[in-house]
């Protein structure tokens, strides 16, 4: 899809958006099946090991996580390491990447600049129920309050997830999605026999663009992880057998000199 590319030019595939390479201090980055290995495991040294690799492949000294909970909570973070308990984190720390891991749910990056013309950045694990609990837009908004970002410099990009020909689900997901989103969300359901198709890329566009971001600003990969993710790990294809990719982002190191 037009704005993503996959490059195979480094030690391992990297997929990467236009809309982000437009801010030439912002560097980021989506793993694929044939980079680093993720576990399934925030605390483990498999974890940690990938997270550092995959932040030095994109050019950046080190990583932060978190343990993806599917809730709201988004951490400011300025040190490296598991941060703790939430589904997205942003930082303006130069040299350190904001990371999430996914096997299915979209991984939205974002990236702005304040007043002084400095960026910050972050990443929301947006799984359905994070994206209930108004995850990207969390997000958005500790860029905006707490770190000073202008809105209207905010660039964003929704990673390969399971998409809206793919992602079924049953009636209670579409009521809940109903009741959180104040009947807001019936546009993002299909019905598929019995069940229904959620589309989470567009229920995450309207987060975005509901904080300011213009869909012009947003990349979307496009890419289904269940129906044509060869290259990315998918939990309803594989299972438990399936790892994790990761998508990370941030501000480029300052050199010296």
């Amino acid at each position: 899809m037009a704005g993503w590319t996959i490059s195979d030019a480094g030690c391992w595939p990297l997929g990467t958006f236009d809309a982000l390479r437009a801010l030439p201090d912002v560097v980021h980055g989506v793993t694929t099946r044939e980079g680093p290995a993720f576990g399934t495991d925030a605390l483990s040294a498999a974890t940690a090991d990938a997270a550092a690799a995959t932040a030095a492949g994109v050019g950046l000294e080190a990583a932060a996580w978190v343990k993806q909970v599917h809730g709201g909570t988004v951490l400011r973070v300025d040190r490296p390491g598991l941060a703790g308990q939430a589904d997205a984190l942003v930082t303006d720390t130069p040299g350190l990447g904001v990371l999430g891991r996914s096997a299915d749910c979209p991984l939205i990056l974002a990236a702005g600049r304040r007043g002084d013309g400095s960026a910050a950045v972050g990443f929301a694990h947006a799984s359905w129920r994070a994206t209930l609990a108004g995850i990207t837009a969390a997000m958005l908004d500790k860029l905006a309050f707490e770190m000073g970002v202008r809105r209207d410099t905010i660039h964003a990009a929704i990673a390969p997830a399971a998409g809206p020909c793919c992602y079924e689900v049953g009636a209670e997901v579409r009521e809940a999605a109903l009741a959180a989103l104040d009947g807001g969300a019936a546009e993002f359901f299909q019905p598929h026999g019995g069940r229904w198709l959620f589309d989470l890329w567009a229920a995450n566009l309207a987060q975005l663009a509901a904080a300011g971001v213009p869909r012009e600003r947003v990349a979307l990969s496009g890419v289904c992880t269940i129906c044509r993710g060869e290259r990315f790990w998918s939990w309803r294809r594989q299972g438990e057998a399936a790892g994790r990719f990761a998508a990370v982002i941030g501000v480029r190191p300052t050199r010296p000199g």
